[in-house]
């Protein structure tokens, strides 16, 4: 079992580095690191004291279900419905090469550009700062995109300091206060739609819906369990940053 599992995870992390064009995209190397222990545990199982066995099969029964208690609940949320007519959109930044939108983040403007289309009168946030390798900021990026795409200039908000995902949400509501108040969508990639959405209400936005893009297909499970990691801490965060 841990030798099929070993090999899957560096075959996928190869997968990764191949699909994106670098060695270190984002979490890639989780599937290396557990691949490499699973081919190392599978090979020094049989000389392993049974409690030190045990010990590891139970740590490792324990993250999964822990991982698929949250992947329920992602699938749950799926479900619900949408608050309906939206005021506003918030689009979460994704990593811009150099000045070059990415996959994810175009996946996610286009959603935002079908949705602002059909209704004219949703304002819509782009919201991203400027990181490393990146020319010009994400939100920059980002009203360009939507520009050349149709959405008038009066109707798109810049939010350009944030370099996450809650720092995305609160320093929005820093540039539109009422916001948390009124009906807001949040625009990301499915997989990270409902984490976003759990910090923003955290963030206090009562009346949230998200608006969720597609996912490249590739990626899709390096980022499911990215993100239900990022769930599971979540608790954890909330209460350092209370303290």
């Amino acid at each position: 079992m841990f030798f099929a599992a070993g090999f899957f995870c560096l075959i996928y992390y190869l997968v990764i580095c191949r699909y994106v064009g670098r060695w270190n995209a984002t979490f890639s190397r989780f599937w290396l690191i557990c691949g490499g222990f699973c081919i190392f545990y599978g090979a020094v199982q049989k000389q392993l004291p049974k409690e030190a066995e045990w010990m590891v099969l139970a740590v490792w029964t324990v993250f999964w279900l822990a991982v698929i208690s949250v992947w329920i609940r992602m699938l749950a949320f799926r479900r619900q419905k949408s608050v309906g007519r939206l005021q506003y959109l918030i689009v979460l930044g994704a990593r811009v090469d150099g000045t070059r939108i990415t996959s994810s983040l175009k996946l996610r403007l286009d959603r935002a550009c079908t949705y602002a289309h059909r209704d004219g009168d949703v304002q819509v946030v782009v919201s991203g700062g400027q990181g490393k390798g990146e020319d010009l900021s994400e939100a920059e990026a980002m009203a360009k995109y939507l520009i050349c795409h149709g959405i008038e200039r009066d109707r798109i908000i810049l939010e350009d300091r944030s370099s996450t995902t809650q720092e995305n949400l609160r320093f929005t509501a820093c540039i539109v206060p009422e916001i948390r108040e009124k009906s807001t969508g949040i625009v990301t990639n499915s997989f990270h739609s409902y984490r976003a959405w759990l910090l923003g209400r955290q963030e206090g936005y009562r009346v949230l819906s998200s608006v969720p893009a597609r996912s490249e297909p590739v990626l899709f499970l390096n980022y499911l369990l990215r993100e239900a990691l990022a769930v599971l801490v979540l608790p954890i965060k909330s209460r350092r940053n209370r303290h």
